[in-house]
């Protein structure tokens, strides 16, 4: 069943991971903006603008309102309020979703204080073809050893974050551990999953907008037109296919997207180049043709 709420904040169960851990997909503008698009009223009329170029600050934006949302959606909630505020821990793999917000995504909800924030450098490295993780720095006195955590980053194979959790769980024993994930794959997720289920510890899983698949040649591409893709809402797939067709990334380098929009727009035009892609960017009105107004970002 696909719940719905109030704020046009959309989200499924999907099927389970591999070890039974619940996964929960949900959608909504903030995190619509991010996968697929958005609206950019100029003059007279709107413009749609995919979200492969929603970058730099206001995508920043867009991310913490979703991190607030998924916080927010009935299965997270039964989860928080398990635990005290004192209780919860935030993990932020820097630096890609340090623009998840957690600590003030908290407090938006009324869950303040919490124990503390714990930040884990863990970065790709690229250019020999084989994309290996460095993990580099630790910081973790905000981490409640027996608590709640909650983790934000991107789950793609689970490079990352399979080097913080074989970290992180050789030195504490939490009692829930919730994954906030702007793009994931199932992929990703058994393998994190298959490590926090060797510790016994009870996993949960939140994605944005579908669980996508991974592109077998690089293991770090997942377009909204591969073939694992499950999209929770399929216009929103169908809509960046009809763009982009089947094989540009959905997500790009999600760091860069962020904090470097230079970077993120080169590579960009390198996927394109790379795929033979010259997108084919409908106008707003014919957007508006496919959703309500209610259910894009509209930006002025």
């Amino acid at each position: 069943m696909t719940h719905r709420l109030k704020t046009q904040v959309v989200y499924k169960e999907f099927a389970p991971s591999l070890f039974s851990q619940p996964i929960f997909v949900m959608q909504s503008r903030h995190s619509r903006a991010i996968n697929t698009g958005f609206l950019e009223k100029r003059s007279h009329s709107s413009v749609f603008i995919p979200g492969r170029l929603n970058l730099g600050a206001d995508r920043e934006k867009d991310t913490y309102q979703a991190t607030i949302q998924s916080l927010q959606i009935a299965p997270v909630k039964k989860i928080l309020k398990r635990f005290k505020p004192g209780e919860i821990s935030t993990v932020t793999v820097l630096r890609e979703t340090l623009s998840c917000g957690l600590n003030r995504a908290l407090d938006e909800i009324g869950i303040s204080p919490h124990f503390g924030d714990a930040f884990i450098g863990a970065s790709h490295i690229k250019g020999d073809g084989e994309i290996r993780t460095a993990y580099l720095y630790e910081n973790i006195e905000g981490l409640h050893p027996k608590g709640l955590w909650i983790i934000a980053d991107s789950i793609c194979i689970g490079r990352n974050l399979a080097s913080t959790m074989q970290s992180l769980l050789k030195k504490f024993q939490p009692a829930h551990i919730l994954f906030i994930s702007p793009i994931a794959s199932r992929i990703g997720i058994n393998n994190i999953g298959k490590i926090t289920a060797g510790k016994n510890i009870p996993t949960t899983f939140v994605a944005w907008g579908a669980l996508f698949g991974v592109d077998e040649e690089t293991l770090y591409d997942m377009p909204w037109g591969h073939p694992d893709t499950q999209a929770l809402d399929q216009r929103d797939q169908d809509l960046a296919v009809s763009i982009y067709g089947k094989n540009v990334c959905m997500g790009g380098d999600f760091g860069n997207n962020y904090y470097c929009p230079d970077l993120a727009i080169k590579l960009y035009q390198t996927q394109l180049t790379m795929h033979y892609v010259k997108p084919k960017i409908p106008s707003g009105k014919s957007v508006l043709k496919i959703y309500e107004r209610s259910e894009l970002l509209i930006r002025n």
